[in-house]
């Protein structure tokens, strides 16, 4: 039996500078979009004064009750990063990151899990996404964007559509800056659902995005809107579109290195309160390697 030589101390100094400068640059994302985000919501968030109180609790009850084990952006990111790093050797200088979340400018907000992503892959990101959160790019935009790996390198995609929180703890709905009455989040898929459920409308070429989503979820909607909470309902089913069409157009021909999805529902709450992220895949895979289930290390 082999039995492992001890690695030489220049090696493991190495390897702990190397522990200290990923934990302090991952702290220091973290917590400047914190405070931005604290900053932002002081600047002129459009919120009752009572959201602070009860308001702000049902919020909070609501959405976990919905989304049990949904985690905030930091927190994903962290347990994500972490294990992609010392488990298979992927850093942001040979990793690539691609996002397919919905245009919607408040899944950009601060210690939003896309956004903590994109500034750590030193503030760049390939949109795969649209409205809703699909990745319509498809497989041209994939292998476009795999294909600009570094040699040996890795690939890196978030997708999933997103949910708003109002202050009362309604969901489907948000309250943005600046306005008075709450809008619709994700406004596109509940567009898609109120088309469906209002006799249908025929695909059109000038409008493709929502076109699609009314297409893959028009025949959930019968069931969405006998569920118990139809909004809820609907983001879980759009996240299951979206991965079916996210595994139907990846794959591991960008060369050596590997290949991770993370995907989920990106929960987007009041102003005021962290936004959150519910896992609902984490994978590995490459060229020869079966893929591998890595949630478990959002359960540690």
């Amino acid at each position: 039996m082999a039995i492992a030589q001890p690695k030489p101390t220049s090696e493991r100094r190495r390897r702990g500078v190397g522990i200290i400068f990923f934990a302090a640059g991952v702290a220091l994302v973290v917590l400047g979009n914190l405070r931005a985000r604290s900053q932002h919501s002081e600047k002129g968030a459009a919120m009752p004064e009572a959201f602070f109180g009860l308001n702000r609790m049902q919020a909070a009850k609501t959405a976990n009750d919905v989304f049990a084990g949904a985690l905030s952006g930091p927190a994903v990111m962290s347990k994500a990063l972490w294990s992609l790093r010392w488990k298979y050797g992927m850093g942001r200088s040979n990793t690539i990151y691609a996002a397919s979340l919905c245009a919607d400018e408040i899944n950009s907000d601060k210690g939003h899990l896309g956004r903590l992503l994109t500034q750590y892959y030193y503030g760049r990101v390939f949109p795969l996404g649209g409205i809703g959160g699909a990745p319509y790019g498809g497989k041209t935009g994939f292998a476009a964007f795999s294909h600009h790996v570094p040699d040996g390198g890795n690939v890196f995609v978030l997708f999933g559509p997103h949910i708003g929180f109002s202050p009362d703890g309604e969901p489907g709905k948000f309250l943005r800056n600046g306005q008075k009455a709450l809008s619709t989040s994700c406004g596109a898929l509940c567009a898609a659902y109120s088309q469906c459920t209002s006799g249908g409308m025929p695909a059109d070429h000038k409008d493709m995005e929502q076109s699609w989503l009314r297409e893959k979820l028009g025949p959930k909607c019968k069931d969405i809107k006998e569920s118990s909470n139809p909004m809820v309902e609907l983001a879980l089913q759009a996240y299951k579109v979206i991965e079916e069409e996210i595994l139907s157009i990846v794959n591991t021909d960008f060369g050596t290195g590997n290949l991770v999805l993370l995907g989920g529902i990106q929960i987007n709450m009041p102003y005021g309160m962290p936004g959150y992220f519910k896992p609902m895949h984490f994978s590995i895979r490459a060229k020869g390697m079966e893929p591998r289930d890595l949630m478990p290390v959002f359960a540690r």
